[in-house]
């Protein structure tokens, strides 16, 4: 354990700020020659790890080290569980921790209903491409509220029954997993096999991707 037993205000903020760096980091919103000063912050602010120190020595042009050196820093410092063993799975976690904010902030009353939801359409379909395989419950939650966001864009059927049930995808995903969909499927493996496919392979319109039986379904509401 490489953390006093008092933490000072001041140190619990350099802590916050190291986790927000590696969420960033796992997003590709910040990068290998980047983490050397982060490093070397966190040492000014009052961390102190092995690996920490092992990255801030770091020359910004030789960086081949940095992502396992501040996965390492991490769990010397706590900051992540031990069994975290890659950003690929931080980067899932990150993505899940920002729409289920979405869902919080939905179900509060704030933002935009429709909007809100598009983004965690994409938040979630975006996990696909980190995970492996893609928990088909996430699968079909995410098709289910992007066929919501078009159904609201586009006008079709009633809108505080698309309200309704674009809450009840938020209490879900917030409730989950295992993740509950919105909409009742006969042909879960095909849907699921569709959605991670058109993850992988660029976006469509959401009923290119339903099945006929899906679609007369989805039509019917």
């Amino acid at each position: 354990m490489w953390l006093t037993e008092i933490r000072c205000p001041r140190r619990l903020a350099s802590m916050e700020e190291l986790r927000d760096a590696a969420d960033r980091f796992a997003l590709g919103e910040l990068y290998s020659e980047d983490l050397p000063m982060i490093a070397s912050q966190a040492l000014a602010r009052g961390l102190d790890s092995p690996a920490l120190v092992e990255l801030a020595c770091l020359h910004r042009s030789d960086c081949r080290d940095a992502a396992e050196l501040f996965l390492t820093a991490l769990r010397e410092l706590d900051l992540i569980d031990a069994i975290e063993s890659n950003w690929s799975a931080r980067e899932a976690d990150v993505l899940l921790r920002r729409a289920r904010d979405h869902a919080r902030r939905l179900l509060d009353g704030g933002g935009n209903l429709l909007a809100a939801a598009g983004h965690i359409a994409a938040l979630l379909h975006q996990i696909g491409h980190t995970l492996e395989p893609f928990d088909p419950g996430l699968a079909e939650l995410a098709s289910d509220f992007e066929i919501l966001t078009v159904y609201g864009d586009d006008g079709y059927g009633d809108p505080e029954s698309i309200e309704a049930d674009i809450r009840h995808a938020c209490r879900n995903l917030l409730a989950g997993p295992p993740f509950e969909p919105v909409f009742q499927r006969s042909d879960n493996q095909s849907a699921v096999a569709e959605s991670v496919s058109v993850v992988r392979t660029g976006p469509r319109r959401f009923w290119q991707r339903l099945s006929p039986r899906r679609w007369r379904s989805v039509r019917s509401r």
